[in-house]
């Protein structure tokens, strides 16, 4: 029989979010905390590089252009240091070859802007069913 408690008990998914555009970078951080999910947002693919924290997460949402380190460049550095998270490459520049170029980096999905929160929520919906 259910209280009406949350459980505390139960780990949230830990999603970095890397975009150069404030706008999207808070408002991911905005649905994802809405849907139960520990979201921490990066202005720079650098900055997230060099926050240690950032290795115990458990699924990345990266801009493919950004203005220091694209998107597949930065899922190869983080990939360098051992991190096996899932990752979801958003890009306004969606093309077959980048979707092609981006799965082969290891980017479980490709999803182009203007995106809609569905796309998002459903990929990590499918990242916590495989956990």
């Amino acid at each position: 029989m259910s209280d009406g408690l949350i459980n505390l008990d139960v780990k949230r998914l830990k999603v970095l979010v890397t975009d150069d555009e404030a706008g999207i970078r808070r408002s991911l951080q905005l649905l994802l905390h809405a849907k139960g999910y520990d979201a921490h947002c990066y202005t720079t693919a650098s900055t997230l590089l060099a926050d240690h924290e950032a290795r115990s997460a458990d699924c990345i949402i990266a801009d493919y252009n950004m203005p220091d380190i694209d998107g597949l460049s930065l899922l190869q550095a983080l990939r360098k240091t051992g991190w096996h998270g899932d990752a979801i490459l958003i890009t306004a520049y969606c093309s077959d070859d980048l979707t092609r170029r981006a799965k082969a980096c290891g980017y479980a999905e490709v999803i182009a802007k203007p995106f809609i929160r569905r796309p998002i929520l459903d990929a990590l919906q499918r990242f916590c069913e495989c956990r």
